[in-house]
This record gives structure tokens, sequence and C-alpha cells, in this order.
């Protein structure tokens, strides 16, 4: 009788411990389709015609496909097109695009969906939906729901990137020397002479372009290097197309664009894109050139013998242009603008004048990158082939230690606390209900000789326990909506928007379904005529949890592909990981000039030197702490014929940690420039002269048993530089450096040495809300579930980027030593 007892115990115990477990579990953290028919029906035939823009897709971010379908039926009708992604909980994101089908006509779309980091050598399958009405638009629904299976395709890409490769895109087959950025040895993953490789996809052309700006987010760069043939002209460019290439450029994309040697599409003509190009007089284009007159910008090597009959084209600022609506990067010998600029946004079109589709150009491997493309994109490091390399080099270059510098993003936004708490409750509520009615309970019956009711007692135990773990659980599970958050929020001086991108995760504390909107119900206005944001499920980079894994209700529901907006999710008391890219006006007032009194409008900063002259304030919901200013004065030279970079810095920079009293600049507070930007006694603690080396120490390096300096934030700040990283120095055992090789995962497109080839002065800082004070003010990036806007606490790194008055480089005829840079 004992043993069985002990037995009933023990079952008894495990079930409640189970019970109690589940609760923990709920602390931290519906479309469903019906099983499907592999093959569907047979009446839509689809066919995927690539797998990411340019066939290219790297895990961890978004990717556009385009489908090709043919509806074999006999009226038109609507059909849902789906790609379904499994997300860490087990459920099903299917990401959806209703269309309208024409029989017997071959009909091309684009789908977009986010890639976990996990998704590996998976394959992509594609279903086509009857669509059915259902709902309505006010209740929160996409309108229709699958119906019938129609037809399905998939494949893998044997193309997929890995997270740490950065992107650019290419309207035209021409490279134009950018695919140099990509040159490796034995399939490395690493610029070998500098740290994060940049692969391009080429071959775009204007039907080949993403209809929506999420196909571009991979990308840090567009450049359009042909235009002469109709798929390549922009006037041919459709008005989504186009649309989505604007966005792209307000959330920090560079567009750049090559003239060609004839003609002129993109400032004779009329095109969807004509408003965003430098504003300028008509171009003047010189035929017959010497390129030897320009040939600091198109190679480093003294001996080439360069094409005398080649062409380019040259540019003069508008009378009436706004000074960051034409903005001369490079200029010839003889001062005529060369390449020139729009700030758009966050982002930037860049128009450049020399012909570098040039047969002959094309044929010598020309331009080198360093001679040029360094100073337009903003880029830093020898690039070299294996070719021209020496044993002992190419012995180095094989060899890197990877630092990771945007690794632990989800450790930041976790919420851990409700989590331990329940899980002590359960465990302490298990070993109490184990003694009492256990051992502990049946030797105090003995001892009184009341054995006989041992079983009255344990029903009795079982039904205390009970009710107390209800309770408990009752009272521990949260019962508010709210967010912890990370977020990067940057604006540009003068642009009318700003742009985030934000990790969070949400506390659902129901059963059932929530809506996660990133706008407000009550904003009707249509995607068209505003900037289109981007919420999606997220996953951490390091998760060891496969994409199979997850709760065992798992389920499906749906996410409007084109504009995902906002997304009704499965909730079950728990939490839930999303990633937001946003764009738009913050509510958060951002630094800026103080107000001239006697004006009644803001003064202007000045660049003196390598000081900034000019007051500051801001007003944002906090103190900015561990500041950091950054002072791009001008590019540096263009060097002597024969005489490179190597692995010098394009500009003269100078970077400060201020010293701000208190240790942080609050709100309304007024920051005289000078005083920070200045080189003198009491600024000498907070200058940085070797920034850009000493950063990589920032860096987690899974080998080493020595821990990173500087927290998350630190190491994110340094993951928008890697651009301008100080480039391996090999066979240097002591130097901060070495065969380093620095990566990130999370910020690509966020960038700033697109900045670095103008003049300009970046303040970054971090704004941290706790827990306590959590509210809807919390982020820059609004949050609603249910319609309602949720509190949020966590860190925000701030960047406010101020652009100087332009100042390209100038020639250097003898080479100054003074000009190098680090």
């Amino acid at each position: 009788m004992h043993s069985w007892k002990c037995v009933l115990n023990l079952v008894s115990g495990l079930v409640l411990l189970i019970a109690l477990s589940s609760l923990a579990h709920a602390q931290t953290g519906e479309d469903s389709s019906a099983a499907l028919d592999p093959q569907g029906t047979g009446e839509v035939q689809l066919s995927i015609l690539n797998l990411g823009v340019g066939g290219m897709i790297r895990s961890g971010d978004w990717a556009g496909i385009q489908v090709q379908m043919l509806d074999q039926g006999s009226a038109p009708r609507e059909v849902i097109l789906r790609v379904t992604i499994r997300d860490t909980d087990g459920d099903d994101a299917q990401y959806d695009r209703v269309v309208s089908a024409n029989p017997g006509l071959p009909q091309s779309f684009w789908l977009y969906c986010w890639v976990p980091f996990q998704f590996g050598q998976a394959s992509f399958e594609i279903h086509a939906f009857e669509a059915v009405e259902s709902g309505s638009a006010e209740s929160g629904q996409l309108g229709y729901r699958a119906g019938r299976l129609l037809g399905t395709d998939s494949r893998y890409n044997p193309m997929m990137q890995e997270p740490w490769i950065g992107l650019a895109a290419m309207v035209g087959t021409r490279q134009l020397g950018i695919d140099q950025y990509g040159t490796t040895i034995d399939s490395g993953t690493w610029q070998l002479l500098g740290h994060e490789l940049l692969r391009v996809a080429p071959g775009l052309t204007t039907t080949s372009l993403p209809d929506r700006w999420q196909g571009l987010v991979p990308f840090d760069s567009l450049i359009w290097g042909s235009s002469t043939l109709r798929d390549h002209d922009p006037s041919t460019l459709s008005p989504e197309r186009a649309r989505a290439i604007r966005y792209w450029i307000q959330q920090g994309g560079h567009l750049v664009v090559v003239m060609p040697p004839s003609d002129d599409p993109w400032f004779s003509g009329g095109h969807p894109l004509r408003d965003i190009l430098p504003e300028i007089e008509r171009p003047t284009r010189h035929d017959g050139v010497d390129y030897e007159s320009i040939r600091q910008l198109i190679t480093e090597s003294k001996d080439i013998t360069l094409p005398d009959n080649g062409t380019y084209t040259t540019f003069t600022p508008a009378d009436d242009a706004q000074t960051d609506a034409a903005i001369p990067i490079l200029k010839t010998r003889d001062g005529e603008v060369i390449a020139i600029r729009r700030i758009v946004g966050s982002g930037m079109v860049t128009v450049v004048g020399i012909d570098f589709g040039n047969g002959e150009l094309r044929r010598l491997g020309l331009p080198d990158p360093e001679s040029f493309w360094h100073r337009i994109l903003g880029m830093r490091g020898d690039i070299q082939r294996p070719s021209e390399m020496n044993e002992q080099l190419l012995s180095d270059v094989r060899s890197r230690n990877v630092l990771e510098f945007d690794s632990n993003i989800s450790g930041e936004i976790a919420k851990t606390g409700r989590a331990i708490q329940g899980v002590f409750f359960g465990l302490i509520v298990f070993l109490l209900y184990w003694i009492i009615a256990g051992p502990g309970g049946f030797a105090l019956l003995k001892k009184f000789t009341k054995s006989q009711h041992a079983w009255v007692g344990f029903v009795l135990m079982i039904s205390v326990f009970t009710a107390f773990s209800w309770l408990g659980a009752s009272l521990l599970r949260p019962k508010q909506v709210n967010s912890t958050h990370l977020t990067l929020f940057e604006q540009v001086y003068g642009q009318p928007t700003s742009r985030a991108r934000s990790w969070m995760s949400v506390m659902l504390p129901s059963y059932g379904q929530s809506e996660v909107a990133l706008r407000d119900r009550a904003d009707n206005a249509p995607v068209s005529n505003r900037m289109a944001n981007l919420l999606t499920p997220w996953q951490p980079s390091t998760s060891s949890a496969s994409i199979v894994s997850g709760f065992p209700d798992n389920t499906g529901y749906r996410i409007e592909s084109r504009s995902p907006e906002s997304i009704r999710v499965p909730t079950r008391a728990t939490v839930k990981d999303f990633r937001a890219d946003w764009g738009g006006v913050s509510d958060w007032s951002m630094p800026h000039p103080v107000i001239d009194a006697e004006v009644f409008q803001e003064s202007a900063l000045e660049l003196i030197g390598t000081e900034v002259h000019g007051e500051i304030e801001h007003a944002l919901p906090g103190e900015l702490k561990d500041l950091v200013f950054i002072i791009v004065s001008q590019q540096t030279p263009i060097r002597p014929i024969g005489q490179g970079l190597g692995s010098s810095m394009i500009s003269r920079v100078t970077t400060w940690s201020p010293l701000v009293p208190g240790g942080g600049w609050g709100p309304g507070e007024v920051l005289n420039l000078r005083d920070y930007t200045r080189i003198s006694e009491e600024t000498r603690n907070s200058s940085k002269g070797d920034f850009f080396t000493s950063v990589i120490e920032r860096g987690v390096d899974s080998l080493s048993i020595q821990g990173p300096k500087g927290d998350v934030m630190d190491r994110l700040v340094a993951a928008r530089l890697i651009s301008q990283f100080q480039p391996p120095r090999f066979g240097m055992l002591t130097d901060p450096v070495g065969n380093k090789l620095a990566h990130r995962r999370q910020l690509h497109g966020w960038d700033l040495g697109k900045w670095f080839t103008q003049p300009c002065f970046i303040v970054m800082g971090v704004l941290e809300v706790d827990a306590k004070n959590a509210s809807s003010e919390g982020s820059p990036v609004p949050l609603f579930v249910d319609g309602k806007q949720i509190p949020t606490s966590g860190k925000t790194l701030v960047t406010w980027i101020y652009p100087f008055p332009a100042n390209p480089p100038r020639y250097s005829g003898v080479f100054d030593p003074e000009n190098e840079d680090e």
C-alpha cells in the first residue's frame, strides 16, 4: 500500500510540476491552412523566376521572390499567392499577396518575406489558393481567406548569402569595377585586405526590379550602370517600382547613377525618379576626352595606357538649388564637377559623369575601386587580386579571427524577470507538495497513529496545492501588454523624415489572437501616400533552436506581403519577438541648432578646420549618454599619379567622446560644440584619435576567454562604422587589429560609410527608458496592439547627421605625409 501511495505521489507531483513549468514558460514569451494536397488542382501553373532581387537572398533579411503565374481557369478571379516561413514559435508566417488572375495570360508578381538566419538550404515553397471573400478591412482581416489549393512550385536557393556579407545591386550587365569588392580566395566570405565582403547582383532591368522597397532592403547601394537600352531606361519604370526605389533611398539607400556616353535619359527626359536627382543645370557632355586628364580618378597605376577618345559628363548646381540638393563630391583637375549628389531622407542619390562602360576601360579592369568607388560609396582598404599577392600575404589572408558586433540583441530585449519568478515559484510549490503530501505528511500521521487517514490527507493536499498553484499562477501571470526594445534611430538634419530599425519583445498576455501594428487603425492614408513600414516575426542570428521548434499547438497567421505593417498573430500569454523597419515623422524631437532669438530661426553650424562651431539642443524623452561626435572635414587629397590610398581612410575624420556635465546630455540642455570639438587641455581625454583602430576591440570573439571592451550599445556604434575600420595588419602580434575580421549580421543598410565622402557632423548617443518608466513615448517607433498604443521600454541608439556645405577633395601635386590618416 505504501509503495502504491508513493507512486501516486510521484505521478501527481510530476503533473503538478509540468503545469507549473508551463506557467514559467508563459512568462517568457488565425488563419490556419487546411491540410494541403501537395499538388492542388493544377488549375494554376506557378514558376519561380527569381529567388531574391538579382537572384540573391541573404539569410536574416527581407527577400523578394518573383513568381510567374498562368491561370488555366475559364474566367478572371482573385488568387492568393503565398510563401510560408516557420517562425520560432513553430507557427507558419504566411506571407500573402492577393492578385487578379487573367486566364491564359502569363503574369509576373513579387512576393516578400523575412528569411530566418537558420533557413539554410531549405526550399522556398510557393502556393496559389483560390481567394474566398472573408471579413473586411475594418475588422482587421485581409478581406480574403485561402480556399482550394490551385497550384504550387518550390525551389531552393543555391546563392543564399551568409548573413555577414554586404550586397549591392546593378542595373545593367557591366559591373563597372564594383565587383572587385567581392574578390576573395578559397570560397572565403571576407574581404581579403579589409572586413566586409561586398557582392554584386548584376543584370537588373526596369522590369526585374521589385515593386516594394522591402525587396531592396538587403542592398546597401543600387548602381544604375546602364541606361541606353530600353529595359534600362528610367522612363520605363512603373510607378510602383519607382516608389519602391524612392522609399528605399529615404530609408538609407544609396542610388548611384552612371551617366551614359550618349543621349541623356536622366535629366532631359521625363521619368518617375526625376524629382530626387540633384538640382543642376543641363549636364555638359565632353567627347573625345583623353582619360589621362582624369587618370587619378580611374587608376592608381602610372603605367596603364588609358583611352584617348573617351567621354565624360560634368555638372553645375542650379542657381536656386538648396545646399543638400546639389552637393559636388568629386571634381576634375580643372575644377569641373564630375560627381554630384542629393540627400533624400536618410539616403542619397549620386550622379557620376565618367563613362565606366567604355570598352577599353572594361578590358583593362578599370576603374580601380580605391581610385573612384571608395570616394563615392565610402569604402576603405586595399583591393588586391590573389595574383597580385606574394606567398606570405596569400597565407595571411586565408586565416582571420572573426569578431561579432551585433550578436546579443536578443539578450537586450529578453523578458526574463517574470520567467525566473515563475520557475522559482514552481520549484518551491513542488518541494512543499512533495514533503507534505509525501514522506513528511505520512510521518506526521504515523506519529499521531492516524496513518489510516493517509488517503484522505493525500487527496486534501492535492486539492490545497492545486488551488494554491492556480492562485499563484493567476497572480504571477502578466496582465498588461508591453514591449522591450532595442532601436536604431536616425535623422539627417533638414530632411522631413526619420528612420528606425527596432527589435522588440512584445508581451501578449492573452490567449487567442492579437493584432500587432506599426500604425494606428485610424490612419487610413493609402500606402502610396506615405512611407511603407515593415513588421515581421524575428529570431536572433545566434539562436540554437531550429526553425521547426516551438509550441505543439502551432498554427498559421497571415502577413500582407507587400505592406506588412500589421500582423494578427496567435497568442499564448507569452512574448513574441519582432523586427520593425520604420520611416516617417517621429514624435521624438531630435538634436537641432539652437534658435537664434533675433531672427527666430535655427542658427547654422559651421565647420572651421576640424572644429564645429555652434550650439545644439534636443527635446528627446531622456538623456543621451555615451556620446560620440564624428567630424568629417573633407575627403583626403587625391593622390599624385602612381600613389594609392593603401589602407588609409578617404577622409579627414576627428572623433570625440565628449565629457558632458553629469554624464548625460539632457533635454533642453545646450551644448556649445566648440567647447567639445577643439583640441585643448580640457578636451584632451575625450579625443579618440585612434578610434577606427581601437574600436575593433569591442567585438565579441567566441574563441577568446577575454571579454570585449564595452557593452552591446558600444558594439552597435562600432557596427555602424565597419566600412571605416582599420584593415588587417598581418604579422603584428601585439597590434590591436592584427588578423581580426569584423562581422555584422543585423545592421546591413545602416553603415555610415557613405557620409564619410562629404563634410558632415555625426552625433551618436544612447537613450534608455527603464521598465518602470515605460510609456507610449518609450520608443521612437509607435507600436499598437489591438488598436491601442502600448507602453515600451528599452534602449535607443540615436544618430543625428548634420551635412556641411560641399568641399570636394583637392589634387595634391606632391605626396604630403600629413594627409595620412591614422
